[in-house]
């Protein structure tokens, strides 16, 4: 009898033992912002025609030549200012306008003038519900050309968003984003259009 409650207590012993090993392991590891759950988004689908004047932005803005320059693009029309006039937010991408980095990205108002101008763009890219004078937060991605992968917040600043999200402050592994994702189809297949 005294043996079988030794040989319990050493099993019960060796549990305990694996049990605080298991909790030492789990603590041990970081929290990392690219695994950051505190997300609520709901999807905005990108536009299903070609724009001929964003396309013509997109040529006068990078000084790319049509039919010369490989050029590929989306776009979503999202109002960002609460003023119930979406403005364009384009994605563009092509040996002339990507890098390890990303692509390239515009937000242009109703008229095709340009907000913003943005370099190191990867998608998705959520739009936050959260606004900075009057302007929602972007929400951006930063990984490859070097950088530490991240999600930066880029803020309106009166006039126009920073046009390079690796120099932006970046979430915390506990900050809460509710907000819309765009851009989240696999554009080098099925949704950019390709400027002829």
């Amino acid at each position: 009898m005294l043996g079988k409650f030794f040989i319990l207590s050493s099993l019960i012993l060796t549990l305990i033992a694996c049990s605080n090993n298991d909790l030492k392991t789990i603590s041990a590891e970081p929290i990392t912002t690219s695994s950051n759950q505190n997300y609520f988004t709901a999807d905005k689908q990108s536009e299903f025609s070609p724009n001929i004047d964003i396309e013509n932005t997109i040529l006068e803005t990078y000084n790319l030549q049509k039919g010369v320059d490989e050029v590929y693009y989306s776009y979503v029309k999202i109002d960002l200012n609460n003023d119930s006039v979406p403005e364009y937010f384009v994605y563009a991408y092509g040996p002339m306008l990507s890098g390890s980095g990303g692509g390239s990205a515009l937000i242009l108002n109703s008229d095709y003038k340009e907000i913003s101008r943005f370099t190191l763009v990867q998608t998705p890219i959520i739009i936050s519900k959260h606004r900075t004078k009057n302007w929602k937060d972007i929400i951006m991605n930063v990984s490859g050309g070097g950088a530490t992968p991240n999600a930066a917040i880029i803020k309106f600043d009166g006039k126009t968003y920073p046009s390079n999200p690796s120099l932006q402050p970046t979430l915390g592994s506990h900050d809460y984003i509710e907000g819309i994702k765009i851009f989240t189809e696999n554009t080098s297949v099925n949704r950019s259009f390709k400027i002829e």
